[in-house]
């Protein structure tokens, strides 16, 4: 089986003023890491348009790809508008396509990676500072909403503590899934980076790190999937570990 692996097109209403078009190749399959535009609305018409009359659409959400709306109803919005269609999307759910598995979420992150200026720190304080200073300064908390009312909570954008309960939420999924034996290759498809050996270099050293990557290296010695796919870092890497 070819697949087709694409991530972060981040595409816009205006591309059709530049001549933006999609170079569709021969594949069996599309597979998709998300961020496709800034709407989710905008998202889905775009796999629906360009690349789905072609072939299967594999598909995590990013984190633009959540703009404008909460993350429950933009997942709401994306299985109303792809169900029975060629479009797949997948969020802490699996796929299967002849002898192919491929396991799927939107991941988000732990904030507890190492790799800033104050990996140093104990896990706790490491991860409470990362939080607090990327929610201060990402997008993703202006652009988000809250799925999830808290009560004295009045705050209608998304949480650093929303994205870390769904991280963990997801990252239980995929390793209860990759527990099920299957006689087939299995790729896992996240938006969020799995490794700090993704972390585009221009940015080291800087707090925002942890909300671009966890360390799932020991689910990944463990439970051994043939491949992960992951976007989010606007840097392609292809990194190895190996199989007995």
């Amino acid at each position: 089986m070819k697949a087709w692996i694409v991530s972060d097109l981040h595409t816009a209403r205006t591309d059709l003023l530049h001549g933006r078009k999609l170079i569709i190749p021969r594949a069996d399959i599309c597979i998709c890491a998300g961020d496709i535009s800034n709407s989710i609305e905008r998202s889905i018409d775009f796999l629906h348009a360009e690349i789905a009359p072609y072939m299967p659409v594999v598909v995590v959400l990013g984190n633009h790809d959540y703009y404008g709306s909460s993350i429950d109803s933009a997942l709401d919005y994306a299985r109303k508008w792809t169900a029975g269609t060629n479009v797949h999307v997948l969020e802490n759910e699996t796929y299967f396509k002849g002898d192919l598995r491929v396991i799927g979420a939107t991941l988000w992150t732990d904030f507890e990676i190492e790799d800033h200026d104050f990996g140093y720190l104990p896990v706790k304080e490491r991860r409470e500072l990362a939080s607090r200073d990327c929610m201060r300064y990402l997008l993703d908390f202006r652009f988000i909403l809250r799925s999830r009312e808290r009560p004295g909570d009045k705050s209608a954008l998304i949480s650093p503590q929303e994205m870390m309960s769904r991280h963990w939420e997801s990252r239980s999924f995929i390793n209860g899934e990759l527990v099920r034996p299957f006689d087939g290759t299995t790729l896992v498809l996240t938006h969020h980076a799995i490794s700090r050996r993704s972390l585009d270099p221009r940015f080291k050293g800087q707090v925002s790190n942890a909300a671009f990557a966890s360390e799932l290296g020991a689910m990944i010695r463990l439970r051994r999937p043939h491949f992960w796919v992951h976007g989010h870092v606007h840097t392609p890497h292809r990194l190895f570990r190996g199989r007995d």
